[in-house]
């Protein structure tokens, strides 16, 4: 049997970052009318991993991906586009430089960040035929967050759907004594969901990048999914340090042709994904994520 992929994207010019730092929402939240963002194609590697400094490989979470492959590290997916600048500034590479560091608090030194920690678990809309089929939710081990997602499409009349899926979770990591930097790991995969299609396909946010939100189209099944990514970034004076989103950069999307495109759907500017929610009637009929606040630890 012959099968035909085809990958559709087109990219814009969007400051996101400066739309998402606007945003004062109590959780995820899909964002209506955003008809400027789309996600776009190019996708990077990614895979297993170990915790940084742990000196081994993380087990897999629940089986590889039908022809999708679950090795190698995250490799850069290609520079930021259409992200604009980050409100908190800060470069996109390595997760971005940061203000903080030193400094007094009421006549005494400041705290210093140790780590960091997620917490609030909140979680966006279903997009695509959510009342038919099975929910599923899968969630990153460890305080892992979301670094790719990747499976295998499955054939329907002339065209794609996503048959199977998984997600590639990875550690966060705090370095440098300020300005301080985040930086991400390969870890843990969740367990792949859905039976059907042996076309592989992979989206992985670039190096030291996370999944901040996702678009694409669906019917009765999810028809194309696509990411945007970008880097977290530790921001704000000593003392009153947070953590916000970099510049936004698009890895791609996956999937055929048919479906009805739905809005684009983010975590609130506070929030990164650390879970993928599905609702699994053979294919993927339904796509959601599950988010959480990445706060520091003293």
């Amino acid at each position: 049997m012959r099968y035909r992929f085809r990958i559709s994207v087109t990219l814009h010019d969007l400051g996101l970052c400066a739309l998402l730092s606007s945003l004062v929402l109590p959780g995820c939240t899909a964002i209506s009318g955003i008809d400027g963002l789309t996600f776009d194609s190019a996708s990077a590697s990614g895979g297993g991993g170990a915790h940084p400094g742990a000196g081994g490989d993380a087990s897999g979470g629940g089986g590889d991906a039908s022809g999708g492959g679950g090795g190698g590290d995250a490799s850069g997916g290609g520079d930021a586009s259409g992200g604009g600048d980050a409100s908190g500034g800060g470069d996109a590479s390595g997760g971005g430089d940061a203000s903080g560091g030193g400094g007094e608090c009421d006549e005494s030194p400041c705290p210093v960040p140790r780590g960091l920690e997620l917490a609030d678990q909140t979680f966006t809309v279903l997009r695509g035929g959510s009342t038919a089929g099975t929910p599923v939710m899968d969630v990153c081990p460890d305080g892992q967050v979301t670094l790719g997602y990747r499976g295998a499409l499955a054939p329907l009349a002339e065209s794609f759907i996503l048959g199977r899926i998984q997600a590639q979770c990875g550690y966060l990591e705090l370095t440098g004594a300020g300005p301080y930097t985040i930086t991400t790991a390969p870890g843990d995969v969740t367990p792949v969901r859905g039976d059907y299609g042996d076309e592989p396909w992979e989206l992985m946010c670039p190096e030291n990048e996370v999944v901040v939100g996702f678009g694409g189209r669906a019917g009765s099944f999810v028809d194309f999914l696509s990411l945007g990514c970008a880097p977290l970034l530790v921001t704000g004076e000593p003392g009153d340090l947070r953590v916000e989103f970099g510049p936004l950069s698009f890895p791609g999307g996956a999937g055929g042709e048919g479906g009805e495109p739905f809005p684009d759907t983010v975590c609130d500017g506070s929030q990164v994904p650390n879970a993928v929610q599905t609702v699994i009637a053979t294919v993927v009929s339904a796509f959601g994520m599950g988010c959480a606040t990445v706060s520091l630890t003293y």
